[in-house]
């Protein structure tokens, strides 16, 4: 089988990072990968994935129309069996030139981009999401054979937003390496605070991704100064590059004094299995997300995970099982949950070792590349005789 993916880059993104580590799984079943992006971010899996002899070509045009039609030469030249988008641009750029091709098309809903919360950050044209919504609806409805979503949740929320055939939508969870996000133990535990200057006993929560609007850190900071009065030696770890919430980040840290003592902005990291290693609990205090790719990382580790709850991570995050959920929006259930984790031993243990268990069961990457590879086959089975 000939896979082409169309993606933005394979920068250090949730989608990004996903697409980068499923390689070389498909390639080791046999099949034929290749990805053509839109950019190199200069950062993330580019360059290790090129060193491992796969295909990463940006598209040389800089338009819209221009990428259309490179892409489609492209199509029309490797032959693909399949043509498998992920993120905005690359799914409408690669629904149109993959048209009549021969190529059967899947796209990847890996968040739910069409939130009400979205709506509310004061940088986003309400206008502009509800054109792109339709855009992203009609492309979908009518050149793509089927979408792919990270977890039900997801799934179901497209379903609606995009006025989507729910059954035209199939899950096939993200993986993490089993051999990369080992379990945490003292020793790895004492080496990875002692890097990071951190005392053995401090109490320290981490948060992992870009400082995007959607991430809420400014609500960690308020939970943070509630946390901060039960634990005076808090220590707050957010590893992220900066991103369109950063001045919000810091105007927050700014109004709580109290928690920016306790707050490290780390900037970008490549020792995510280390700094989970270091941590009591990873929080989690997004307004809209996906099945959340820290998460899964620290189910490997065993680090408790705190997670608002959210339509993205229904089907995959248990409360009170495989992790504490909070309402959106709530610095203060925030607070009590990461405060909870912090001070109860047995209720960490269970998240630890529930989490370990989900991990194993359904989370590997192996199991992710296999549940990939049929859905690729069903599809493919389905629409054979069928073009577009």
């Amino acid at each position: 089988m000939r896979i082409l993916f169309v993606i933005d880059s394979l920068g250090a993104s949730g989608a990004e990072h996903s697409t980068a580590m499923l390689l070389p799984l498909l390639r080791a079943r046999g099949h034929d990968v290749s990805v053509a992006t839109l950019y190199d971010a200069g950062y993330g899996d580019e360059n290790h994935i090129r060193a491992e002899g796969f295909a990463v070509r940006p598209l040389a045009a800089q338009h819209f129309l221009g990428r259309v039609r490179e892409l489609r030469r492209r199509i029309q030249s490797d032959r693909p069996d399949v043509v498998h988008t992920a993120l905005f641009t690359s799914d409408v750029i690669g629904r149109i030139a993959a048209w009549r091709t021969g190529a059967r098309v899947v796209s990847s809903l890996v968040s739910t981009p069409y939130a009400p919360e979205r709506l509310s950050d004061p940088a986003v044209k309400h206008w502009k999401v509800r054109l792109v919504q339709v855009v992203d609806a009609v492309t979908a409805r009518l050149l793509t054979h089927r979408l792919h979503a990270v977890s039900e949740g997801v799934a179901d929320v497209n379903a609606h937003d995009l006025n989507h055939p729910r059954q035209r939508i199939g899950v096939v969870e993200r993986g993490r390496a089993p051999e990369t996000f080992r379990v945490s133990t003292p020793q790895r535990r004492l080496h990875a605070r002692s890097a990071l200057d951190i005392v053995p006993d401090a109490p320290v929560v981490l948060a992992v991704g870009r400082q995007e609007y959607a991430k809420a850190y400014a609500d960690l900071v308020r939970a943070t100064d509630f946390v901060v009065e039960r634990c005076p030696d808090l220590v707050v770890l957010i590893a992220g590059r900066e991103g369109n919430a950063t001045e919000a980040l810091r105007a927050a840290l700014r109004e709580h004094p109290r928690a920016a003592r306790a707050v490290r902005l780390l900037g970008h990291r490549h020792d995510i299995p280390e700094l989970l290693c270091a941590a009591d609990v990873l929080s989690i205090s997004s307004q809209y997300e996906g099945t959340a790719g820290a998460a899964i990382e620290a189910l490997a580790t065993g680090c408790p995970v705190v997670c608002t709850d959210l339509a993205g991570v229904r089907g995959f995050l248990r409360d009170e099982d495989t992790a504490l959920l909070v309402p959106v929006g709530s610095p203060a259930a925030l607070a009590d949950a990461l405060h909870r984790v912090l001070v109860d031993t047995d209720l960490a243990n269970r998240l630890r070792e529930n989490g370990r268990n989900e991990f194993e069961q359904r989370f590997t990457m192996d199991a992710s590349a296999s549940k990939m590879e049929q859905f690729y086959l069903a599809l493919l089975q389905a629409h054979s005789g069928h073009g577009r």
